[in-house]
């Protein structure tokens, strides 16, 4: 087994790099953990590790004294320097004069395992062919793309520190980059589900943004004349480009939507853009990041699959009234729990809309503060209706929990579909032991002997002798939801059971009576929460093996 002996003062560092990773795994034995510099050289004379992981600086001994001290003494070994980034410069000197590799603070478990496994494989290859300590030690370039990725995440997150001088790092590291003219795109992938934590689902989403990298890449290297470095940060994909001088808003969008075709063509996921203003220099990335972010909350209220730029976007007011103390807000919900109350369902809706519609018009609370208003009155209307029916209400479709994802929604559609589900889901319990009205019944008759033909409103009136508004205004008083929006649930639930014997998706839209395949597969995502393909898969996560 490979030795690794560790050197870090901070304790919780320390601890997190022995406990978090399963080193016997990987064939590797930690012979030592030493809290400075002076400790650290008593365990290496001791142990003989293979490999010194080591931070910067320490008490008594700092990583770079360590290291030439134990090589003076003709300790021969490996080694990792641990540093903070602003001792950058200092570490990458470190290496041309015998460290190994380096990784910048705050670093990954993951990142410090590949970095070991880089070295553990150099061993192994010297081993086996017999090459040198000294001639293995020089290949440490492998790791530049992971080095460019940390010194761009400090960039997006900090601005620069004292003396720091970015067009030396830039032309130092090989960064794709100019020092000025500098703007921030930021990609999110609408199609999957967030709420799948499998192995398996994390998997596939990072081969997908693996693959969206080469894709943004190879779209977008001709607009910005090869000055880009698309970079990951967390989870979110983002790229830093020199932005052409006869570039405009309108030709950028265009552009855009070029790369959000590639990624429906290519990877069949739909994507949403956000771009920063344009920064004089490579000193204002962390707000241009912020501009970018700021952009993308546009999406909320906008919809997914758009392309958002802060130059367009319509900033909110500073200062604003809490959405906790807005009066009208809390009018509307009074005035939906009286109409639920007095069992004017059709009212109830109106306000409904009125709430929604009221929120959409203002745009002036972000997303946080609309899903904690929203959460908390659905709380209310949960409770309203245990009070009346001395019963536990749930609120669940299927795979999905709405109430608990209420928090998590990313856009205003998808609150506004959990909100008609949940009024919905009242009207249900209220109206149990209610027969129908005779001309919904036979609407709901003519649904299930027709739903897969193109029928309509109109054409539903028709065939039950009633107007087109006075048949939506029965759907909605005796259902709690209108009537295309019925059509369009019993629909969905149609396809689910053709979806379960996995059909195609365009096989079962046209058997539910839909002519397009796209619509199916919004109208399917807007009542389920899930687009026919990520439905079918956690059907097949979710049945047994045996």
């Amino acid at each position: 087994m490979l030795r690794l002996l560790i050197a870090e003062d901070e304790l919780s560092f320390r601890q997190g790099i022995i406990q978090m990773i399963d080193w016997s795994f990987y064939d590797i034995e930690i012979v030592g953990a030493a809290r400075d510099g002076r400790e650290a050289m008593t365990l290496m004379r001791e142990r003989k590790p293979e490999v010194l992981l080591t931070d910067i600086r320490m008490p008594y001994i700092n990583g770079l004294e360590l290291i030439q001290t134990a090589q003076e003494e003709g300790l021969s070994f490996y080694s990792i320097l641990l540093t903070g980034y602003s001792d950058f410069n200092y570490a990458r000197d470190a290496v041309r004069y015998g460290a190994s590799e380096y990784l910048l603070k705050p670093c990954l478990p993951e990142d410090i395992l590949q970095a070991i496994l880089t070295v553990k494989e150099k061993i192994d290859k010297e081993q086996r062919e017999g090459s040198t300590l000294q001639q293995l030690n020089q290949n440490w370039t492998k790791n530049i793309p992971l080095l460019k990725n940390q010194i761009l995440n400090q960039w997006l997150a900090n601005p620069p520190l004292l003396l720091e001088d970015r067009q030396k790092i830039i032309e130092e590291m090989g960064i794709s980059l100019k020092p000025f003219k500098i703007h921030i795109g930021l990609l999110r992938i609408d199609t999957p589900d967030h709420r799948n934590d499998s192995k398996l689902y994390k998997r596939d989403m990072a081969l997908i943004r693996y693959a969206a990298s080469n894709i943004l890449t190879e779209t977008l290297l001709p607009l910005f004349h090869g000055f880009i470095e698309p970079i990951s940060y967390g989870e979110e994909l983002l790229w830093l480009a020199n932005i052409p001088d006869h570039e405009t808003d309108t030709s950028l969008k265009k552009k855009m939507e070029e790369l959000q075709k590639n990624m429906e063509t290519f990877l069949k996921i739909s994507i949403s853009i956000a771009i920063s203003s344009v920064k004089p220099s490579l000193d204002e990335v962390h707000s241009a990041y912020a501009e970018a972010m700021e952009a993308m909350a546009g999406r909320f209220y906008k919809g997914k699959g758009g392309v958002f730029l802060f130059s367009e976007y319509n900033q909110r007011g500073l200062v604003h009234t809490s959405i906790l103390e807005n009066e009208e807000l809390q009018h509307l919900e009074k005035e939906i729990k009286l109409n639920l109350e007095n069992h004017n369902y059709e009212q109830a809706l109106d306000h409904l809309d009125h709430w929604l519609n009221y929120i959409r018009n203002t745009s002036q609370y972000d997303k946080t503060e609309v899903n904690l208003r929203a959460t908390i009155f659905i709380l209310e209307l949960q409770k309203f209706s245990q009070e009346r029916n001395h019963a536990a209400f749930e609120w669940k479709d299927d795979l999905i929990n709405w109430v608990e994802k209420v928090p998590s929604i990313e856009t205003l559609e998808e609150l506004a579909t959990i909100m008609q589900k949940i009024i919905q889901s009242i009207v249900e319990i209220d109206s149990r032991q209610k027969p129908l009205h005779r001309t919904v019944q036979a609407a709901l008759d003519w649904i299930i002997q027709k739903y897969n033909t193109s029928i309509s409103l109109e054409s539903v009136a028709k065939e039950t002798y009633v107007s087109n508004t006075y048949l939506s205004s029965l759907f909605k008083q005796e259902l709690g939801i209108n009537f295309l929006d019925y059509l369009h649930q019993f629909r969905v639930e149609k396809a689910k059971e053709l979806l379960k014997q996995n059909y195609k998706i365009y096989t079962v839209a046209k058997q539910v009576g839909y002519q397009e395949e796209r619509h199916f597969r919004t109208t399917f995502k807007k009542w389920t929460g899930l687009t026919p393909t990520q439905y079918q898969k956690m059907i097949g996560y979710l049945e047994p093996t045996n």
